[in-house]
């Protein structure tokens, strides 16, 4: 893994942890798990690929990682932080965030192109 990666997990790892202070101030019901987890799970996937220029599966599976613990935070911080448990909805909003980022910044196939 190049600095430049490294520097773009760097840089994931601010923007899930102010983007779980933001997130974390809404409630996790109705469609704002299913909206949000995804948006988290992307933004953080933009932020990696966009200054760290890799891809590949340790970028992958560290930037997945990253949003799930930035949407696991939010939903901790909406559950009074630790007073009451933590919502069911929460969980599944950071399970996407993690899907989203890892496809977002694993290795994708060559194209091939036509002739």
């Amino acid at each position: 893994m190049s600095w430049r990666a490294a520097l773009g997990l760097l840089c994931g790892g601010a923007v899930a942890a102010l983007g779980a202070l933001m997130l974390g101030e809404y409630e996790f019901t109705g469609t704002l798990p299913f909206l949000a987890g995804p948006l988290f799970g992307l933004v953080i996937g933009e932020v990696v690929v966009g200054v760290g220029r890799a891809r590949g599966v340790v970028v992958g599976w560290v930037s997945a990682a990253l949003a799930f613990g930035g949407v696991a935070w939010a939903g901790w911080i909406d559950s009074t932080q630790g007073l009451a448990p933590v919502k069911g909805l929460a969980w599944v909003s950071a399970g996407l965030a993690a899907a989203v980022a890892l496809l977002r910044t694993t290795a994708r196939p060559p194209r091939s192109r036509p002739s």
